[in-house]
């Protein structure tokens, strides 16, 4: 099989780069030639939040991709199907996960298609976390000319189902790097809870911290935040001042570098995901490499990533008072040595198919 994955890569950072590296390494010891086309700009300054797209990482997870892509400049996508065309792949792959993105995807899209080459959506999310009226528009555009997609979620099926009505659409498990793994089993015994990735507000931080002051006056614990802030860290601190948490929250406001991803999922005992919405989660995939306890809000994939009572706890999403009980519940139990025991053993893990055997099975030959 000779397949091309256009999407983010090192050296730009981030989940689905480390994703398309992951990617592109399986497909290969499996005996497949692999392309990945990636950005040389991945969002104007203008629209982007954070610090820098670059990953300064020590350890670099590099798919070796040709950087030709920017989303505002129509003459790369053209070179871009160039490229495509002279690797001569079975199929690209085309990684989506914003409607920013549409024009860009649909048009290259549209380019390969005229060319005879096939072309495969994977979505990390079908629509974005914060809706405006322009998504759908730039879905249709993106995804009329795509008959197969790869999801990481029931959920994210039905919405495009939902949408698009007809179409091939495959359910396929989020992988987890094997680099963010820690050597070593960890008793899960202690009181420390991780909150980890980019602070964003469909990701439910304050929900959280309304939450610590019922689970304090309870039980001692401690909360580390480490993600890089894309929404007001101060709006954060004041929150922690005003509810009396200093003593128990620590903020770490940074991109966290891959090496020390290990460490820090070692460290903790659960991993809270308090999502206000979802779709799936990277970051629940690294906890269940860690055998690391997961307690999260059931708001969309999420509630099928973490099974109740095996390998983490679930509660409705918005709901302090029942996150602060779950909390409550999971350390005055101790059921961290046990959930981390069932996920070493295989327990709770995320049901659906193998990526790369999707993908073989997709572009196998017919007979």
């Amino acid at each position: 099989m000779r397949l091309t994955i256009v999407g983010p890569a090192f050296p730009l950072r981030g989940g689905i780069a480390h994703h398309v590296y992951w990617l592109k390494r399986e497909l290969i010891v499996r005996g497949h030639a692999v392309q990945v086309v990636s950005f040389r700009r991945l969002y104007p300054a203008i629209l982007f939040p954070g610090k820098t797209t670059t990953d300064t990482s020590q350890l670099k997870l590099d798919a070796g991709a040709e950087p030709i892509l920017d989303p505002l400049n129509p003459v790369t996508w053209i070179r871009a199907a160039r490229a495509i065309r002279g690797f001569n792949p079975d199929a690209a792959l085309v990684q989506w996960w914003n409607p920013l993105f549409a024009p860009l995807s649909g048009t290259l899209i549209r380019l390969l298609k005229r060319r005879g080459i096939a072309c495969i959506v994977e979505c990390h999310n079908v629509l974005p976390h914060e809706r405006s009226p322009l998504d759908r528009p730039l879905l249709r555009y993106a995804f009329s000319p795509v008959s197969r997609f790869i999801t990481h979620s029931k959920a994210d099926r039905e919405e495009l189902l939902n949408t698009f009505g007809e179409k091939d659409v495959t359910v396929a498990s989020l992988p987890a790097l094997g680099e963010f793994s820690s050597r070593g089993d960890k008793v899960r015994g202690g009181h420390t809870m991780l909150f980890f990735g980019i602070v964003r507000k469909y990701k439910g931080l304050d929900v959280l911290l309304r939450a610590m002051p019922k689970v304090l006056s309870e039980i001692e614990c401690d909360l580390m935040i480490a993600g890089e802030f894309y929404d007001s860290v101060e709006k954060y601190r004041e929150l922690i001042s005003s509810l009396g948490l200093e003593r128990h929250v620590r903020i770490d406001n940074r991109y966290v570098p891959n090496e020390e991803v290990p460490a820090l999922f070692k460290r903790a005992d659960v991993l809270v995901l308090p999502y206000l919405s979802a779709t799936q989660s990277g970051v629940a995939g690294i906890a269940q490499a860690n055998a690391l306890p997961i307690i999260a809000s059931s708001a969309g994939g999420l509630a099928e990533v973490v099974e109740e009572k095996v390998s983490g706890l679930l509660f409705p999403p918005g709901d302090s008072d029942a996150l602060a009980e779950r909390i409550v519940y999971f350390f005055k139990e101790n059921l961290g040595p046990a959930f981390g025991a069932n996920m070493r053993s295989g327990a709770g893990k995320t049901a659906g198919n193998n990526l790369a055997d999707v993908l073989e099975g997709m572009l196998a030959p017919r007979s």
